[in-house]
């Protein structure tokens, strides 16, 4: 992990501590970034980070191998932007979605594979600026992600 993966990894972290979580970081990285635990509840996180490209969406590349699908992992996609900066009227903006909600996903053909593999997912993430919502959009499929926007109370507490 190096570069934009490690401060969306921090700025995770960084949130969750300020809610009361306690980190712990795993020595081998398994599909897991790091466990949160409050109020008795374990929660396995994995973190990905993009920036806006192309001034129009954030790329996340998911790989089947990797994925971990348990009722307490939860993937947290943090949509970058620079400091100082705000979009859809926010300085950080998480989509935050259950393990399970993805493998749903993928398992109805909602996620389709890169072009050429069966390993390898492009998440899209769009913003809809004007209706203030949030869509995966690909190979003509769309999810609209807007409740998972900054919604931490998706994690196991």
């Amino acid at each position: 992990m190096a570069g934009l993966g490690h401060i969306g990894e921090l700025q995770v972290i960084e949130y969750l501590e300020k809610d009361g979580h306690a980190i712990y970081l795993p020595m081998k990285d398994k599909g897991i970034d790091f466990i949160a635990i409050k109020n008795n509840a374990t929660n396995f996180i994995q973190v990905k980070t993009s920036k806006f490209q192309k001034n129009s969406y954030f790329w996340f590349d998911l790989y089947k191998r990797k994925m971990v699908y348990t009722e307490n992992t939860t993937y947290i996609f943090v949509l970058y932007t620079l400091p100082r900066r705000k979009l859809m009227g926010k300085a950080k903006n998480y989509l935050v979605i259950p393990s399970l909600k993805i493998k749903e996903w993928v398992s109805k053909g909602l996620l389709p594979f890169k072009q050429g593999t069966k390993n390898t997912i492009n998440f899209f993430v769009y913003p809809d600026f004007e209706n203030l919502k949030w869509a995966f959009r690909n190979k003509g499929k769309e999810i609209d992600l807007t409740k998972y926007w900054n919604n931490f109370k998706i994690l196991n507490i």
